[in-house]
């Protein structure tokens, strides 16, 4: 028992010598198993990830595959389609080869119009240049025609505010010599009958059958005295001038001949109850014509 027992301590301070002698040695093979472990599990993990992939890439495959089976069908069926469109085609290549003759044959002749065409066209271009050349020259005459109208236009206005200016002036003087006049014949006994410059209106009453004149109902106690000659003027055309010669007269009727080659044309406008004006004036070899 106690030999037991020494052997029994003998091989436990053995065995403690030996660990502390292989102590490193176990720790290089721990290393190594860790290691050795490490490399399994990324070995295996590997294993996975490739597993993965190849079966994406088989699933992939067998998407193309299905892909190229459906492009072959659809393939097949468009080449049968064409096929079909083919014999069609050629069961009516004679008619489309008549057609195109007939369309060639048309092509030809719209070319040959075309060509007539465009020799017309040119025909016309040629007489339409001079054409063109004398509207051009029409154009620039009336350019300078307007040009002169409007240089005229320039000078009639410019004339009409002269005119409109010495009319003015011509009423101003006017109004001026009434005004003078009345203010001197205020202190001038007036004679019993129409004075040389006095205006007076009478209405016509008839005119001679010979219409070499006019009756109207104003007479002596009017004014109007034998061989008193008057310069007249009708309401509606006071630049129409002519001269009136009184005759006949008697105390409230008066015949007024026409004067200086004036009948035929104051008769044409002169008419029973028109109204004239007057203005007493002396004796004239003139005439205003």
């Amino acid at each position: 028992m106690l030999i037991f027992r020494l052997l029994s301590w003998g091989g436990f301070l053995t065995a403690l010598i030996f660990f502390f002698l292989k102590q490193e040695k176990f720790v290089s093979l721990d290393k190594e198993t860790f290691d050795a472990e490490k490399l399994l599990k990324d070995a295996a993990l590997g294993f996975e990830i490739d597993k993965n992939k190849s079966s994406d890439l088989i699933n992939g495959l067998f998407r193309e595959r299905g892909k190229l089976r459906l492009q072959t069908e659809e393939a097949l069926s468009n080449a049968e389609t064409l096929k079909e469109e083919a014999e069609l085609i050629m069961l009516r290549e004679p008619s489309l080869v008549s057609k195109r003759k007939e369309l060639l044959a048309e092509l030809n002749s719209i070319k040959n119009e075309l060509n007539d065409q465009q020799l017309r066209i040119q025909e016309a271009q040629a007489k339409r240049d001079p054409i063109s050349l004398k509207k051009e020259n029409l154009s620039e005459e009336i350019k300078k025609l307007e040009d002169e109208n409007k240089e005229v236009r320039k000078s009639r206005d410019t004339l009409n505010a002269d005119l409109s200016a010495l009319k003015v002036r011509r009423n101003v003087a006017k109004e001026s010599y009434i005004s003078e006049k009345d203010e001197l014949l205020s202190y001038i006994e007036r004679p019993p009958y129409h004075y040389y410059g006095d205006e007076l209106e009478i209405n016509v009453l008839s005119i001679s059958p010979s219409g070499s004149g006019v009756f109207v109902e104003n007479g002596l106690n009017s004014g109007f005295r034998d061989d008193f000659e008057y310069l007249a003027y009708e309401q509606s055309q006071p630049n129409r001038l002519f001269y009136l010669k009184a005759s006949l007269v008697q105390k409230e009727l008066t015949f007024l001949a026409f004067e200086q080659g004036f009948r035929q044309e104051a008769t044409s406008f002169i008419q029973a109850d028109q109204k004239l004006f007057l203005i007493r004036s002396g004796d004239s070899n003139t005439t205003l014509y």
